[in-house]
């Protein structure tokens, strides 16, 4: 069993961005990125798309023991940006209520999803999520926040001979 290809963080979250009413109204664009300092496919769509629902391509993980088995745990990170006119602040208060909104919302979701994900030995944690609101300067009329969400998952490491010379 290799826990990296358990749960697809990108494709989960891209589907409930399509899913979502309010993220269809103000179209969101589902896309990836690797790091705040590294947001490509938000700046490579900034000029055509409005908002963003972008999912962190890389993640901080530990492998733990508990209950006798070992579980990898990764956290994911997921942006929600959103497009304003620059130095309207205003639009700026605007487009972050939206944001916030589809925040909660998403962790709605989360709380739903969590028992189906459970079944395929995937263990979200639901009851901390950290947040936190993107500042005024951080992309020249862009705004919003990020979210993390842990999930562990079962892992093998049983030692193979095989492996070693």
């Amino acid at each position: 069993m290799d826990a990296i290809n358990l749960f697809d963080a990108h494709g989960y979250f891209q589907a409930l961005c399509t899913k979502n009413k309010l993220a269809q109204v103000h179209g969101f664009f589902p896309c990836s990125c690797s790091g705040i300092n590294s947001l490509e496919e938000v700046v490579d769509n900034f000029k055509t798309q409005s908002a963003f629902l972008c999912v962190d391509d890389t993640n901080d993980g530990v492998t733990e023991q508990r209950s006798g088995g070992f579980f990898k745990k990764r956290t994911f990170t997921v942006f929600l940006l959103k497009n304003y006119t620059f130095g309207d602040m205003t639009e700026r208060q605007e487009a972050l209520d939206i944001c916030r909104q589809l925040f909660r919302q998403l962790h709605s979701r989360l709380l739903i999803d969590v028992d189906d994900l459970e079944c395929e030995q995937i263990y979200m944690n639901t009851d901390r999520v950290y947040s936190r609101e993107i500042g005024q300067y951080f992309m020249a009329g862009s705004t919003g926040l990020y979210f993390m969400v842990d999930v562990s998952e079962p892992t093998d490491l049983t030692y193979n001979s095989d492996e070693w010379a």
